[in-house]
């Protein structure tokens, strides 16, 4: 669970405040903060009572004239002769910064508190924060104050992704140099056993968070990431008492995000899923990789291709795998959300890049905590099939596949698919390898076909045989152009309403795609949700798959044959008793590949 910081709970009171709540209410509720919190909140409530102050621009010039001499007498290794002892000199550079930023306009620097890295304030915010450093003398406060600090870059983070917007690199920068003070303090801080454990629990969540946002960066700060990871993963390893590191060059083309049955190769080599990747003391919770089990590994990408592991995300799959959720919101509270029926619970560990709304379509990757369905992460979905690029195909994998190389493409089922480091690869049913059965979810862009995730299936078929899911665009002498690829059609087939969702049974040959069988899955307008899921569990007409309740009706169109532990792809739509009833369902595997229990 992510931590809550001194700095977090202190904004809330604020807030508060400011909406007219009392301060002895907001101690209350914070008893074991009430004596930090108290002297700040008084503070804050007697800001919030002073009218702004205007200083002239001559006192402006002279303020920051004075910081320019000082910072030039710093650079040079002068000392200032009024100020002897040494224990002054902090109080001094504090109080001049001080006095420049208030005389600059201390309203000004007030509302950079809640500025965001996009925002012009945000180099004042971090300026402040430095003033407050400087004040503080105590080694052990000092890092409780960083890792504040250091939580208050990943709640900034947290609130870019929620409205849309990549993580710059100042955010990136500001995070790693709080961390590793804080981690310099505490190396030669033994006793304070509590400052270590949260700086470690700390680095852990957010070494965490950015390994699942590399897609989310912005590009000219990908360099500033790999320098962030390095830190926050260094961090851990040195608190484990590990000498080991790893450099930002081993980060320098992303991370790779792949699940799959692990078997040795060489020392301190393993093959996951087939992807050749290197486990060494600088990979947490190595000693659990055991031959012909599954595991779920989040890799570093070298300047050289090369994989390293870092983390063992997940080690079996449990009795009730994971799975995607794709709809509107129906309800939505602080700790739950409502689609298709079911209610997801929200915790602190949920990644949300997003605000939710009733009517948003949103995807859901849903996890189990105890026993509940819960979501791990949350992001926009389309506003309808109409405006979704993305294509599902499914097809044999030919030639040679590789993830060592930072950008390559691989062909599956007769089209090339550029694999990028932000391609998740599940290879759970097998080796993503030649001869394999692989299903793609890609998006077209400038470079082509780029996979956002290839999915092994256990499933043997002709090798000419495809399918395809996507989005209908319009419709040219037989010929039909779903989510921007060409598919010909049999001499008769009734074309849907451009933006429909359809399925597409077809065979490859001489570089063309022919269609044996069409299904229409969702019209404009439709309220349609889409579950994807491990079948876990079957009565008659009732199923489970995942942790949602489905319901199957004589209008259901059933393609292939169910088997608990197989994988599934659902349409449907909320019944009157509150459950999915399905539409559409298409079994993916021809064997299990979870045991349930």
């Amino acid at each position: 669970m992510r931590l809550r910081s001194f700095r977090s709970v202190l904004d809330e009171c604020v807030a508060a405040l400011q909406q007219g709540e009392t301060l002895q209410s907001c101690l209350d509720r914070y008893p074991r903060q009430a004596t930090r919190l108290r002297p700040l909140l008084t503070l804050a409530q007697q800001v919030g009572r002073t009218p702004p102050v205007v200083p002239r621009l001559a006192a402006q010039r002279t303020s920051w004239e004075l910081v320019r001499q000082r910072a030039a007498q710093m650079r040079r290794g002068r000392r200032r002769i009024a100020i002897q002892a040494s224990w002054l000199r902090p109080i001094a550079i504090a109080a001049a910064v001080f006095g420049a930023v208030i005389a600059a306009g201390g309203a000004t620097a007030y509302a950079a508190q809640d500025s965001l890295p996009d925002s012009p304030l945000y180099r004042v915010k971090l300026v402040s924060e430095e003033v407050r450093l400087l004040v503080v003398f105590d080694d052990a406060d000092k890092a409780d104050l960083l890792l504040d600090q250091s939580q208050e870059r990943t709640d900034e983070i947290m609130a870019l992704l929620q409205q849309g917007k990549p993580v710059p690199a100042n955010v990136l920068g500001a995070l790693k140099n709080r961390d590793e003070r804080a981690a310099d303090i505490l190396a030669n801080q033994p006793g304070e056993t509590e400052l270590l454990a949260r700086s470690l629990q700390q680095s852990q969540a957010q070494e965490t968070l950015l390994l699942a946002l590399w897609n989310d960066v912005s590009q000219s700060a990908r360099d500033d990431y790999a320098e962030a990871v390095a830190a926050l993963h260094n961090t851990r390893l040195r608190g484990s008492g590990t000498a080991v590191t790893i450099a930002p060059d081993d980060l320098a083309h992303g991370v790779l995000d792949i699940s799959g049955t692990i078997e040795p190769v060489a020392e301190e080599v393993w093959r996951v899923g087939g992807v050749e990747v290197r486990v060494d003391r600088r990979t947490f919770d190595a000693d659990l990789l055991e031959p012909g089990r599954t595991a779920r590994i989040i890799a570093a990408r070298g300047s050289d291709g090369r994989l390293l592991a870092l983390n063992l995300a997940a080690f079996d799959p449990g009795p009730i795998p994971g799975a995607l959720v794709s709809g509107a919101v129906e309800e939505v509270s602080d700790d739950q959300v409502l689609i298709g029926g079911q209610w997801i619970g929200l915790t602190p560990d949920t990644l949300l890049k997003l605000k939710l709304t009733r009517g948003q379509r949103v995807q859901i990757a849903v996890s189990s905590q105890d026993g509940r369905a819960v979501a791990a992460e949350i992001e926009s979905g389309e506003d309808g099939p109409a405006s979704s690029p993305s294509l599902a195909y499914e097809g044999t994998v030919r030639g040679k596949v590789s993830a060592a190389d930072q950008t390559n493409e691989w062909n599956i089922g007769g089209l090339a698919f550029v694999i990028t480091p932000a391609t998740l690869i599940d290879a759970q049913a097998g080796p993503i390898q030649e001869g394999a059965r692989a299903r793609v979810e890609a998006i077209t862009t400038g470079e082509g076909l780029v996979a956002q995730r290839v999915t092994v299936l256990a499933v043997k078929t002709d090798e000419n045989s495809v399918h395809l899911s996507g989005v209908f665009q319009g419709s040219n002498e037989g010929r039909w152009l779903v989510s921007g690829m060409a598919v010909e059609v049999q001499e008769g087939e009734e074309a849907p309403t451009v933006g429909s969702l359809v399925t597409v049974s077809a065979e490859r040959a001489g570089g063309r795609t022919f269609a044996r069988q069409v299904d229409i899955v969702e019209r404009p307008g439709d309220a349609t949700v889409h579950l994807e899921g491990v079948l876990a569990a079957m009565d008659g007409h009732k199923w489970t798959v995942g942790f949602t309740p489905i319901e199957l009706t004589d209008k259901t169109k059933l393609f292939g044959e169910p088997i608990t532990g197989v994988r599934v792809l659902v349409w449907g739509q909320r019944g009157e008793n509150g459950v999915l009833q399905a539409k559409h369902v298409r079994i993916l595997d021809q064997r299990p590949i979870i045991k349930i229990n």
